[in-house]
């Protein structure tokens, strides 16, 4: 199963869903459709990133993930919500998010309606 990336246009959200055991092969292609829909957005917009079904991912995909973060942030993201299920998949995004140097605020939720409330309601903090 691929990534699967939504734009939610009105509010400006990019929403990207990980599938349970990523290939090399998943990834590449990710980062292709990923890369492309970042650079349509052309202005500021927040991350929803659900990684609820991602079992380990190797530490290659984390370097690989970390660096996409950085060019996201680089290119508009303003703010960025993962969604985790167990404390593994919660430290590995912690570890994707150290290791991009990401300068805007950063939350971890595990629910999708509480990562999108905090996406669109900055001011709620």
């Amino acid at each position: 199963m691929p990534f699967q990336i939504t734009v939610h246009e009105p509010d400006r959200i990019l929403e990207v869903v990980y599938p349970p055991q990523p290939t090399q092969e998943d990834v590449d292609d990710y980062l292709t459709r990923v890369r492309a829909t970042i650079e349509a957005l052309n202005g500021d917009w927040s991350a929803l990133v659900d990684q609820s079904q991602l079992r380990v991912m190797p530490s290659n995909m984390v370097v690989i993930m970390a660096k996409l973060n950085a060019f996201a942030q680089l290119k508009g993201m303003k703010r960025s919500a993962r969604i985790v299920s167990t404390a593994a998949s919660g430290l590995q995004a912690w570890r994707m998010t150290k290791q991009a140097m990401l300068n805007i605020p950063a939350r971890t939720f595990e629910s999708r309606a509480d990562a999108l409330h905090w996406l669109k309601n900055p001011d709620d903090e």
